[in-house]
């Protein structure tokens, strides 16, 4: 089971000084399915790439990845320099 735990931030060039709306965890048996369930969360809830917070994904409760907006999922934190996409389980490196 994977599991993301996206935090949205307010927007400033929408004015936004808070986050639009709390954070929560979606859960997938697979990461296309994880992706998807999130990116249909911020089209309904018109969530831009300025309210995207961290997203630390995990599978089976263990810490797997971090999500960036567009789905990506990275071996670390999507800030790192040295980041690399994780396409499917044999990328994982934890």
């Amino acid at each position: 089971m994977y599991q993301v735990k996206p935090t949205f931030m307010g927007n400033p060039d929408r004015g936004q000084n808070s986050a639009p709306v709390k954070p929560r965890t979606f859960s997938a048996d697979n990461l296309n399915d994880l992706r998807n369930m999130v990116w249909d969360f911020l089209g309904d809830n018109g969530l831009g790439a300025g309210n995207w917070g961290t997203a630390k994904v995990f599978k089976d409760n263990q810490t797997y990845g971090y999500m960036s907006y567009n789905g990506r999922i990275w071996d670390r934190d999507i800030w790192s320099e040295h980041a690399k996409e994780i396409k499917d389980d044999n990328d994982c490196k934890y």
